[in-house]
């Protein structure tokens, strides 16, 4: 059994007689691994195990397997005793929750102080209700509604949120948004209870695209998807000023940091997994590991699907508001 979750994970249960290797790790020390028994990874709930499985199978480990459901499922089902994760909530109080849209597969999040009961929703979709009813539910105050960039892809839900809890909407400096907003630059953050949104400017996907860090997470909406980046030829995006992104913002950000993104999934031609870490997507991302910046710019600009033929009416739709 390997143990894939990070040392503060690890700390508050793990199954007996197992091994550790933090994911963020596994690419560096998958050779001192044994190839002459089965390895089964495992995490809270199974996508990073699954994960981990792959790049195993991929260097030559062909009987490695995920534990599914993770050891909140082995807990459940196999061992009582062991203690079981509270979903969503970390262990220093922070509430992170992905919405996925199955539909799109678009990725939104839940952000909270269980303390204060203050949240962020970032990336929003069109349908509202699920972030009402979380809202409601928690008996939470929506301090802000924060969009990573201008979306091409589909409509947002910004506006409606705002006309529904009268939050804040903060979008980038550089954003033509026609809608009552609030600007962020490098450096700013937005406070919501204890906790603190910080701000990098990561433009390149489009002009205005923000990458938004609490503690070790960053959501970072179409710069970095899993396996990939996000393409560059929707309006105002730039290749060059995507790879500086990346080479000069997010790849400077330490192994550990879980990467969210804001898609997932085949409607997009990407995996269906949710989240990742910036030291797994530094030895597997294909656009990381381009050799070079002409390389990169080759590659974002050569064998991309055609345009969805309606983005300019959805991006028009999504800056009015």
């Amino acid at each position: 059994m390997l143990d894939v979750r990070s040392d503060a994970e690890r700390r508050w249960v793990h199954l007996p007689d197992d091994r550790h290797v933090p994911i963020h790790l596994l690419p560096r020390e998958a050779t001192a691994l044994p190839h002459d028994r089965p390895i089964v990874t495992y995490d809270h709930f199974g996508p990073d195990a699954r994960r981990a499985a792959e790049l195993l199978r991929s260097r030559g480990f062909d009987s490695a397997a995920a534990l599914e459901g993770g050891i909140d499922e082995y807990a459940r089902i196999v061992d009582p005793s062991l203690p079981r994760y509270r979903e969503g909530e970390g262990e220093r109080g922070l509430l992170l929750q992905q919405l996925p849209r199955p539909d799109t597969g678009c990725l939104a999040y839940f952000l909270g102080d269980p303390v204060a009961r203050e949240a962020v929703l970032i990336d929003p979709g069109v349908d509202t209700d699920p972030y009402l009813e979380a809202l409601r539910g928690g008996a939470w105050h929506l301090a802000a509604i924060v969009e990573t960039h201008t979306h091409a892809d589909h409509l947002a839900g910004h506006s409606s949120l705002h006309l529904a809890t009268d939050a804040p909407i903060y979008v980038s400096r550089r954003s033509p948004a026609q809608y009552p907003h609030r600007t962020l630059s490098e450096g700013e953050a937005i406070d919501f209870g204890s906790e603190e949104l910080r701000i990098l400017e990561t433009p390149g996907h489009t002009l205005d695209h923000l990458t938004l860090r609490v503690r070790d997470s960053a959501f970072v909406g179409d710069t970095l998807l899993i396996g990939t980046c996000g393409r560059t030829d929707l309006g105002d995006g730039s290749p060059e000023m995507l790879w500086d992104s990346l080479t000069g913002k997010l790849m400077r950000l330490p192994d550990e940091v879980e990467v969210y993104p804001a898609h997932f999934g085949p409607c997009h031609s990407l995996p269906a997994r949710y989240v990742s870490t910036i030291g797994f997507e530094r030895a597997t991302n294909e656009a990381l590991n381009q050799p070079s910046r002409e390389a990169f710019v080759r590659y974002m600009t050569e064998g991309w699907p055609p345009k969805p033929t309606d983005f300019e009416q959805i991006v028009r739709a999504n800056l009015e508001g």
